[in-house]
């Protein structure tokens, strides 16, 4: 990953009614949800996660269960609608919120059951840790920079592998002590990524710069 990144100390746990008035009210989501939060673009693989929410609802028979999506729009954004185009009367559970600014978004993260996040390229991967640093258990990808993001302290799966997505996303539907203990162990993880820390490590790589 380089140099670790830091995330914003907007991103934090909220007491339970407290995000869900919150949600409710300003986004108009009720029930538990799903979130993805990115940029609508390819390599954010979001019309897998669509394409898990439908199959999961139809086959485990959620009857509550939403799918909320944060996020710009960016480019190449036609799969995207096509799959929403294809959930029929289940499109009227997913909410699409557009852009969130960051104090809204902290506790819309901290209100999701799950983050599901199976990008295809990071760079380096701040969704995931936001999400974490909210007390949120992660699924995400297990290729490009996202491992060396989570740690131990998520999901990761292939995003191309379905399946593999779907158990994922099953396992911490129906296992609550596994859940909990991914959002503590992603807490714990999150704490260690700090503005600070990058800082002091960038200074010191062009310290080491300058005396070679």
């Amino acid at each position: 990953v380089g140099c670790l990144l830091g995330v914003s100390e907007a991103f934090r746990p909220f007491d339970p009614a407290q995000s869900a008035a919150f949600v409710r009210a300003h986004y108009g989501i009720e029930g538990p949800y799903f979130l993805f939060s990115g940029r609508w673009e390819p390599r954010k693989n979001i019309a897998q996660v669509i394409r898990c929410y439908a199959r999961l609802v139809a086959e485990r028979q959620v009857d509550d269960l939403r799918l909320v999506m944060v996020g710009t729009r960016g480019w190449k954004m036609e799969s995207i609608f096509e799959e929403l185009d294809r959930l029929g009367s289940l499109r009227e559970r997913v909410v699409v919120t557009g852009f969130v600014p960051d104090e809204d978004l902290a506790p819309i993260y901290a209100h999701a059951s799950m983050f599901v996040y199976p990008s295809l390229l990071e760079g380096f991967g701040l969704p995931p840790l936001e999400a974490m640093q909210c007390g949120v258990p992660v699924i995400t990808s297990n290729t490009s920079s996202l491992p060396e993001v989570v740690g131990d302290a998520g999901i990761t799966v292939s995003p191309t592998d379905a399946d593999a997505l779907c158990q994922a996303m099953v396992t911490l539907l129906r296992d609550s002590e596994r859940s909990r203990d991914l959002a503590r162990r992603g807490r714990e993880r999150a704490a260690t990524f700090s503005w600070d820390r990058c800082a002091a490590e960038t200074l010191q790589a062009y310290r080491r710069a300058l005396d070679s």
